[in-house]
């Protein structure tokens, strides 16, 4: 409903006063002129009641009544002066009880019953008063003028009538809210001028006839202005509006109208007398109700403020008692930050106990660590912004924690304060630190974790020079960055302030298998406690995995050396415990720490240092080196890489053949993967394998290895004993329990007979007991197994009558020295003896001497390989030496050498 703020046109004000010249001079003009009015006010407020949705609402009821009453002013100007106080009364009395029911109708039910008896009394007080100024001011004088006869009781219903308007104006003000009590006040306003004008003419012969003639017109006219300004600012019942300073003054003014006519009321009674004029009956019975309705009022006053006091206290109480008991106290600072008001959590218990909050300056009271923080906080320019943390005493003589929120109300004139909300957070604060004892601690040993390495790693790389940033000069001469004065050593010792040394302590796992569990914790507890007394005090020692430990140690590299090789001589001092001595090793890595790094750069040269370490055997220590990261990231790039060679055609074949030593011609050919990269060029297997086999890539090559060979194998020269296809097969395939779906499908796919193809495995793969089935179906199946590297590592002589073999391939670490080590040829001869008895070939690979050639041809060793031979060479250079001599290659000949 749209509020009209518009100001009321200028020239309205001037009806009243032209009309009462025109009245002056000309009666026909002003009683024109006053139907006019009469008649576009009706319009206006017709269309007021329009727009507001109300069909029969208040404004249509209005200007029903202004209508009524335009009748009756034409029954005057009809019937004359003489009959006007019998017809036309009669006539004017129902509009003003239209008016009475229009203004009621403005209000809704609920907006009656909310001022209660107060409102009641206030009403009522405010009816009787009227009623005394109207039989003293209008009833009479009018009495008083002569006999009125039947017009009496009319005149008496008049003034009861417009009495009852006025304290309907009067409940319109003090029921309503907001801008409607303009709307009110200008209806109050409008009923009281129109009573004036009303009273004026009843008076009529005792005043001047210039009065009449001037002073009704107007006062009519200007009712009629006031009802319209009244329907024009009218929002409706519908809106609610905030108070205002405006609304607000006129309910007080509302409340003191009725005290006020009511004073009126009594002057004006006991006046009359005085001037002659005898106050009617009624009016004094009026004035006695005033009187009575006062005390009621003041009765009705008492007893709402009393109920509202009791309300006062009842929520102040409640509020209090929230207040206390909430876990959010609340802090009032003044402009100048000083506590004027404190939640009574937030004092201490006896007076004694600490300082008083009241009257002191926030900031002097926090702890002085926190002084600086709150005063920043609450001096800034757009008010405190967020949380802020601070300690204040408690009644114990410790400190609370306290977390606060700040709520700005120096703008706000009731308030006129900083706010501040505050949470004790002592307790979260305590299982905080708790946690984060047991989250950067090692629970066993008590040592700071790998959390905690890192954070540390990480401020003091913050706090280090980076490479190359000339160095501070630190105590004793030597630079911060711990170069020595005349430049780096010439051992190679890289300056630092500080190094990262990993142990990994070896020896673990079998003191777990022969003692325990409880016997390891004992052992490792015990290392934690001796890395920790070798160490210097500003020194870190973290245990950061299951057999690893960390020291961040500062100094030079030259000084990390030596304390890398003390904590290594602690590790390998015998430990007691009470099953025995546990005896354990160690290796180390260290890295020279330099600011530029990150913590997890710092770690992954740690771990290859350590890695090196390792392969240099028990008690070795490792600087990292560029070579260590380079051959890393090869690796790295090799597994990303590997992924998709096949698809891209970078995996090739290359085929070395195996000869027979009675008649050197070729009876097999073994099958071997190669790979050329794009960027590194060929990569041999023995590197790019075991990194498939990591990356776990290595079933999905030595598959497509098995249908590329059968494939190709069917193409080879036919012989009258068909050439053996030689394929190697790793652990992680056979255990996979693929391999023989695939040979399967290789087979089935090429149509080579099975009994063709040798899968070459290591004894490690074929001792596995989950591979058992497998390779009795691939024994069934035709396929033949060869035994793979015999002699390298941890080959076993007993095992080779308990696998299931159809061939043994002598590894060339044992044939490197065949022709040299009495201990070589004999187990050279053992192996071939047994496979005799077992009726096993047995296949030399790796030959690469003639030397070598015929040692082994004189131990009866039936086939052999190798370089000597042949190296691996094409297809179609395969199919050429398959075809020339017969087949026939004879050893160490260079044409019959070619290349992959």
């Amino acid at each position: 409903m749209e509020q009209r703020r518009r100001a009321s046109p200028g020239w309205l004000l001037a009806v009243p006063v032209l009309t009462g010249a025109a009245g002056g001079a000309v009666p026909l003009a002003a009683d024109l002129l006053l139907l006019a009015a009469s008649l576009g006010t009706a319009a206006v407020l017709w269309r007021s009641g329009s727009r507001r949705g109300a069909r029969l609402g208040g404004w249509r009821l209005l200007a029903v009544a202004v209508l009524l009453g335009l009748l009756g002013d034409l029954g005057a100007g009809l019937w004359g002066a003489e009959l006007f106080a019998g017809a036309g009364q009669a006539v004017g009395l129902p509009a003003v009880l239209i008016a009475l029911v229009a203004v009621l109708r403005l209000l809704t039910p609920g907006q009656l019953r909310q001022g209660g008896a107060r409102l009641l009394t206030e009403t009522l007080l405010f009816f009787s008063a009227s009623m005394v100024l109207a039989q003293v001011l209008v009833v009479g004088p009018a009495l008083d003028g002569g006999p009125v006869g039947s017009s009496r009781l009319v005149l008496e219903l008049a003034c009861l009538a417009t009495a009852s308007v006025l304290s309907a104006g009067l409940v319109l003000i003090a029921a309503s809210a907001g801008p409607r009590r303009v709307t009110g006040a200008l209806m109050l306003l409008a009923v009281a001028t129109w009573a004036t004008a009303q009273g004026l003419t009843l008076a009529g012969p005792e005043l001047h006839p210039a009065v009449l003639t001037a002073g009704v017109p107007a006062a009519q006219l200007a009712s009629l202005l006031l009802l319209c300004l009244a329907a024009w600012r009218d929002p409706g019942a519908a809106v609610v509006a905030p108070p205002s300073r405006r609304s607000s003054r006129l309910g007080q003014a509302g409340q003191l109208v009725p005290h006020l006519v009511m004073v009126a009321a009594v002057l004006a009674y006991l006046v009359a007398p005085l001037l002659g004029a005898e106050p009617p009956l009624a009016a004094g019975v009026a004035l006695v109700c005033c009187l009575t309705l006062t005390l009621l009022h003041r009765a009705v006053t008492a007893r709402d403020e009393a109920r509202v006091a009791a309300r006062l206290r009842s929520s102040e109480a409640y509020f209090r008692s929230l207040v206390r008991s909430s876990s959010d106290a609340v802090v009032i600072l003044g402009s100048d930050l000083r506590v004027t008001w404190a939640a009574p959590s937030l004092t201490p218990v006896r007076a004694d106990a600490g300082p008083v909050l009241l009257g002191r300056s926030l900031v002097e009271v926090v702890h002085s660590e926190d002084a600086a923080e709150v005063r920043s906080w609450l001096s800034d320019d757009e008010g405190p912004v967020g949380l802020c943390s601070f300690r204040l005493p408690d009644g114990a003589g410790s400190w609370r924690v306290l977390e606060a929120g700040a709520s700005d109300l120096r703008a706000d004139a009731d308030v006129r304060a900083l706010v501040l909300h505050c949470r004790d957070v002592t307790a979260r604060r305590h299982r905080e630190r708790e946690l984060s004892s047991l989250a950067f601690t090692d629970p066993l040993t008590g040592l700071p974790n790998r959390a905690a390495q890192l954070v540390a790693l990480t401020e003091l790389l913050g706090r280090l020079p980076s490479a190359g940033a000339p160095s501070v000069a630190a105590p004793g001469g030597v630079p911060e960055g711990g170069v020595p004065e005349g430049g780096v050593p010439e051992d190679g010792d890289a300056a630092g302030s500080a190094a990262l040394l990993l142990i990994e302590v070896q020896g673990l796992r079998e003191a777990h298998e022969n003692a325990g569990r409880d016997v390891v914790d004992v052992a490792l507890a015990e290392v934690a406690r001796r890395l920790r007394a070798v160490v210097r005090a500003e020194d870190q020692v973290a245990r950061i995995g299951a057999e690893l430990f960390s020291v961040l140690a500062a100094g030079t590299v030259a000084e990390a050396d030596r304390l890398a090789a003390r904590c290594l001589s602690v590790i390998d001092a015998p430990i007691p415990t009470e099953l025995g001595i546990v005896d354990l090793t160690a290796v180390a890595g260290l890295v020279p720490l330099a600011g530029g790094l990150t913590e997890r750069e710092v770690v992954d040269r740690a771990e290859l240092a350590v890695a090196d370490a390792r392969s240099a055997g028990a008690g070795s220590v490792r600087r990292h080196r560029d070579e260590l990261t380079a051959a890393r990231d090869r690796r790295e790039l090799l597994r990303a890489d590997l992924v998709g060679a096949r698809e891209r055609g970078e995996l090739t074949l290359a085929w070395q053949p195996l000869i027979a030593l009675d008649d050197h011609r070729v009876t097999g050919v073994e099958a071997l993967l190669r790979w050329r990269h794009p960027v590194l060029g060929d990569v041999p297997p023995e590197e790019f394998l075991p990194v498939a086999e990591r990356g776990g890539v290595v079933g999905h090559l030595q598959r497509w290895v098995l249908q590329e060979a059968t494939a190709a194998a069917v193409t080879l020269p036919r012989r009258e004993v068909p050439l053996k296809l030689g394929v190697n097969v790793s652990a992680q395939h056979l255990a996979g329990g693929t391999l023989v779906g695939d040979v399967t499908a290789a087979l089935r796919a090429s149509g080579m007979a099975p009994d063709q193809l040798v899968l070459e495995v290591s004894e490690s793969a074929l001792t596995g007991a989950d591979v058992t089935d497998d390779v009795t179906a691939l024994r069934l199946l035709g396929v033949h197994l060869a035994l793979d590297d015999f002699g390298r590592a941890s080959s076993s002589l007993p095992a080779l009558g308990r696998l299931p073999l159809d061939i043994i391939k002598l590894d060339r670490t044992l044939l490197s020295r065949v022709d040299r080590d009495v201990h070589s040829r004999a187990v050279c001869e053992a192996v071939v003896a047994l496979g005799r008895a077992l009726q096993v070939d047995v296949v030399a690979e790796g030959v690469e001497t003639t030397s070598q050639l015929s040692v082994l041809h004189g131990l009866g060793c039936g086939f052999a390989q190798g370089h000597l031979i042949s190296r691996p060479v094409s297809l179609p250079r395969l199919v050429q030496l398959l075809e020339a001599d017969g087949g026939r290659l004879v050893p160490g000949l260079s044409d019959q050498v070619g290349a992959a």
